[in-house]
């Protein structure tokens, strides 16, 4: 069977079945092939799961909530004093006057002064002396809201000069809302500033791995698909592209462009002479191409995306008024991310121009999805997409 024509484009004209074999999907892999793909997918939720671990740790977020309630039973208790005792960061427990009446061994370090001197203090008499308006103000606010995180102020501790720390506080109230106690984190602002510059760089990284990783399994799929070469890219560029019309923020236009990257995935597990075979399929072989969606998603089913990539994947061939597969999902169904994808890849299939077939054209393609917004298409989407290429002079090139 010849391998050198290309497929029919996977567009609107496309005949569609709303059912999906799912037993079809991720078939088709060699023996040899699957442990390798899912070995990296492993290998990239692994690293994900060690940010979120990191970010977890850079950020104050629950700290707090480490403290037991009142109350608690003897076992709690004794681990909690275990924990505090020996925790590394400076911990205060104050009254509702902010009278020091606990503190840990790295407070008392922070402090330069013993914890039994500490015992009965005001924390206000720690504050440096230019700064105390300002912590007068934040407990006001603090014991209207309960809460407040990375509070910024100055330390006078001892005869050295003031030193700037960070304080996440949380109040504490009795069942009748009386304010009780207050629980205090403190952490040096340089040590802090420190951390967040190597998460920085530790995310630096793993967001250039994972771009990395997601370009490398985009070419996997030219290599069985070489005359779509650059598809999955294409697509990508001009997804992230109409996200960004559609004021995504910079973190969802990170999604968005991994999604783009991996939208056709799943063709790794749809064989080569399917992929490539030259006039209409059967009705078998178009379920076949259909199951790249399930496919791609279920390749995906170890990574811990923090964006919605795999059903972005999933969803990628659903239409607005179901008539898409796999599962004929219709309107709000659809995650945004996938109707952005979908409008990118009939586009870009639509005015590729191919050695047997020139290509409709963006006029052509544009067209399409005008004629089909509201109904296959999400509007705002389309008129996204349109704008780039009549008002903004997007290309595939740029």
């Amino acid at each position: 069977m010849p391998v050198n024509a290309p497929p029919p484009p996977e567009g609107p004209g496309s005949p569609v079945r709303k059912p999906e074999s799912q037993e079809a999907a991720g078939g088709h892999l060699s023996p040899q092939s699957r442990p390798q793909v899912e070995r990296v997918m492993e290998d990239i939720s692994t690293a994900l799961q060690e940010l979120k671990a990191i970010v977890r740790e850079a950020d104050f977020q629950g700290e707090s909530d480490r403290f037991p309630a009142a109350g608690a039973p003897e076992a709690d208790d004794r681990r909690y004093r275990e924990f505090f005792e020996s925790a590394p960061e400076a911990y205060l427990v104050t009254d509702d006057q902010i009278i020091i009446r606990e503190s840990n061994q790295a407070a008392a370090v922070m402090f330069q002064a013993g914890q039994a001197f500490l015992s009965g203090k005001s924390l206000s008499g720690f504050i440096a002396e230019e700064d105390r308006a300002a912590f007068q103000a934040g407990l006001i606010r603090l014991r209207e809201g309960g809460e407040k995180r990375n509070w910024e102020l100055r330390l006078q501790s001892g005869e050295g000069p003031p030193v700037t720390v960070l304080i996440n506080v949380r109040a504490q109230t009795d069942h009748h809302d009386n304010l009780v106690r207050m629980l205090w984190l403190f952490r040096e602002a340089g040590e802090y500033q420190a951390e967040a510059e190597t998460l920085r760089t530790l995310l630096g990284q793993i967001k250039s791995c994972l771009h990395g990783a997601a370009e490398a399994f985009a070419k996997a799929v030219e290599m069985k698909d070489p005359h779509n070469a650059g598809h999955q890219k294409r697509v990508a560029h001009l997804a992230v592209a109409i996200a960004r019309e559609m004021d995504f923020s910079l973190n969802r236009l990170e999604g968005m462009k991994v999604a783009g990257l991996l939208h056709d995935l799943g063709k790794i597990a749809v064989p080569t002479e399917i992929l490539s075979k030259p006039g209409p399929r059967s009705e078998l072989e178009l379920e076949l191409m259909k199951s790249h969606c399930r496919a791609g998603f279920d390749l995906l089913k170890h990574v811990g995306f923090p964006w919605p990539v795999r059903e972005a994947i999933l969803q990628h061939h659903e239409r607005l008024d179901g008539s898409g597969y796999p599962a004929g999902l219709t309107q709000a169904d659809i995650i945004l991310e996938a109707r952005i994808l979908g409008v990118a890849d009939v586009v870009e299939i639509m005015s590729r121009a191919k050695p047997s077939d020139p290509g409709q054209g963006i006029d052509e393609a544009l067209d399409e999805i005008r004629q089909n917004a509201g109904i296959l298409f999400d509007p705002e989407v389309v008129n996204a997409c349109v704008k780039l290429f009549l008002e903004k002079g997007f290309t595939f090139n740029s």
